[in-house]
């Protein structure tokens, strides 16, 4: 997550928008969690959009171009992720 803030914190003045979604019952600690963890909007009870995305992974990153197109989407974290993400950003904000 300190990633994903980083690169919202980045490049968030040039359009792009995270949202983080959680899967997790225990709305409380969430809430706590990113108010003062992360600068990005997080949608509590996900259920829903875990099912019309097909989410069968977690942590799952969708990328959407500013026509709301999905253009990629990428499930856990692997070498070489940091990179990746941040060139997927790159491309679509261009």
């Amino acid at each position: 997550m300190p990633y994903l803030d980083a690169l919202y914190k980045k490049y968030n003045g040039q359009g792009l928008v995270v949202i983080g979604v959680n899967s997790e019952n225990n709305h409380t600690e969430v809430k706590e969690f990113s108010h003062k963890q992360i600068s990005y909007i997080v949608l509590l009870n996900g259920s829903a959009q875990f099912k019309k995305y097909g989410v069968k992974g977690i942590p799952c990153t969708y990328y959407v171009d500013k026509e709301g197109i999905v253009r990629y989407r990428d499930v856990g974290f692997g070498t070489g992720w940091e990179r990746e993400i941040e060139r997927k950003i790159k491309e679509l904000l261009q």
